[in-house]
């Protein structure tokens, strides 16, 4: 692969990881989101894992002490780690085969 493809592809990670702790960040530690309902913040969570910043959710959900035994911690983020990692697989496999 091209080196502009794969910084951009490093660079396009770490972004949405560090909009996923942002999020949870903004939601612990101030008040910004306090009239916005769990559901959406749930749907946001999902969205961003969606997108590649799933290690971002986990690893601030874990560092602020976020409540990590919900729904979308247990089943939802783990679901989307797995599907990105056999879609990695999958074309690294196609790539190199």
């Amino acid at each position: 692969m091209d080196a502009n493809v794969i910084n951009f592809i490093v660079g396009y990670v770490m972004t949405t990881n560090i909009i996923g702790i942002a999020l949870i960040w903004v939601k612990i530690k101030t008040k910004a989101l306090e009239k916005v309902p769990d559901a959406v913040l749930t749907l946001i969570h999902i969205i961003i894992s969606m997108f590649g910043g799933f290690i971002g959710t986990l690893v601030g959900a874990e560092m602020m002490n976020y409540r990590t035994d919900t729904k979308i911690f247990k089943r939802w983020i783990p679901l989307i780690l797995v599907i990105e990692f056999a879609i990695i697989i999958y074309v690294l496999y196609e790539k190199f085969a």
